[in-house]
């Protein structure tokens, strides 16, 4: 893993108690100076420390250790073991349990966390981007992950770079799509993890993004993604550019839903939308099929629900 006994050492203790300087460590250890001066810029080099002035943090064992086994699958097997005796050691130290939702209030902070959230994901990146854009850097298309959706705020694309950028996405096979409006911006790693600012239109760090883990919390906000994902419009790659596909939700899917809703029948929703009783049907399962229901009466609740009806 690159860690020496002496950086362990210094990391165990870090544990036990969450932050302190170089001086503090130096002295509970009885390291000179400068070696503990050297730890420390390792241990926040493989992303286990954040440093903010003087002050050093630790990062809790299941990210920054869990982050460099990614890296480094052939010592998984030797790693694991030692991973739960750091997590037993954190938790049983002098701080608190880690809690669901962190503050997140630095630059090196933030930096940190989004780069072990990139580089930790296994099966899927969800998104939301919306201006203004707070974040110098972006997610970084060679990260092998099976899975990328990502839904952009339509004004978005005001912005000249933006069309480039969704272009580079989708000829790596991101699958891409725009809404008129978002609520936030949000990162999503793995239904595991998600990372989005305290206020919707803040234009700085300040002040500050939330880490949310609580499994509750990240439900909630998946939910919130995959209801906006089957509403928005896809994007695909032409020989012209980024151009706009068919909208999940068209005009005849909320005609059609308008007419479930009043009580008619397949034939008569088929005559007034001047198509076949077959098409009606299979409109209404492809509906289901984005709607992620299991019948008509789910659909015509969920199109209640979103709006998609107007009153």
């Amino acid at each position: 893993m690159g860690i020496s006994e002496q950086d362990e050492s210094v990391y165990v203790e870090l544990l036990r108690r969450r932050r302190a300087t170089v001086a503090e460590m130096a002295e509970v250890l009885g390291l000179p100076a400068p070696a503990a001066e050297s730890v420390m810029a390792r241990l926040v080099a493989l992303g286990l420390v954040t440093r903010d002035g003087n002050l050093h943090t630790v990062v809790p064992p299941d990210v920054g250790l869990g982050t460099l086994i990614v890296q480094r699958q052939t010592a998984l097997q030797r790693v694991q073991g030692r991973l739960t005796q750091l997590m037993e050691v954190y938790q049983t130290g002098a701080a608190a349990a880690v809690s669901e939702v962190e503050a997140l209030t630095t630059p090196e902070q933030l930096a940190t966390w989004i780069d072990n959230m990139e580089r930790g994901a296994r099966r899927e990146v969800l998104a939301f981007f919306r201006p203004p854009y707070v974040l110098d850097g972006e997610l970084d298309v060679s990260v092998e992950v099976p899975s990328y959706r990502y839904v952009y705020e339509r004004a978005a694309l005001d912005d000249p770079r933006t069309p480039d950028e969704i272009g580079r996405f989708l000829k790596h096979g991101y699958e891409i799509r725009i809404a008129a409006d978002l609520p936030s911006k949000m990162i999503i790693m793995d239904r595991a993890s998600v990372l989005l600012p305290m206020l919707p239109d803040q234009t700085s760090i300040h002040p500050g993004f939330l880490l949310v883990r609580g499994q509750a919390l990240v439900h909630l906000l998946v939910a919130l993604f995959e209801r906006v994902w089957q509403t928005a419009t896809p994007l695909r790659l032409t020989a012209t550019g980024v151009t706009e596909g068919i909208p999940a939700w068209d005009d005849v899917d909320i005609a059609l839903l308008t007419y479930l809703l009043s009580g008619m029948p397949d034939k008569t929703v088929a005559s007034r939308l001047g198509t076949s009783e077959r098409t009606v049907q299979r409109r209404i399962q492809r509906l289901m099929k984005l709607a992620g229901t299991d019948s008509r009466m789910q659909l015509a609740w969920y199109a209640a629900q979103s709006g998609l009806i107007p009153s």
